[in-house]
């Protein structure tokens, strides 16, 4: 699948390879008894915005979790301190 240049309306700056051997963590859903595996993350920035996003995907680039960061070195840290595994960022046209 192709990685979406926007998730939610806002503008992708960098994003994991999406792969469903990616293990980033979970999001369980309670109503559901559905656990959802995260295989992908990106940041974005929204338009007017200068906050920034890391988003947590499945494999179908659906957004299934994100935190807001008021720097782009937060959300990296964040994504660091969040995942056990090495993370590998990309740039759209990169």
């Amino acid at each position: 699948m192709t990685v979406p240049i926007e998730l939610d309306g806002a503008k992708v700056l960098y994003f994991t390879d999406n792969q469903i051997t990616n293990d980033y963590g979970y999001v369980y859903y309670q109503e559901h008894e559905k656990t959802v595996i995260v295989t992908a993350l990106a940041i974005a920035l929204y338009d007017g915005d200068n906050r920034f996003y890391l988003f947590s995907c499945d494999i179908d680039w659906n957004v299934i979790g994100d935190t807001l960061h008021d720097s782009l070195h937060e959300a990296f840290d964040c994504a660091l301190q969040s995942n056990n595994s090495s993370i590998i960022w990309n740039a759209p046209n990169a």
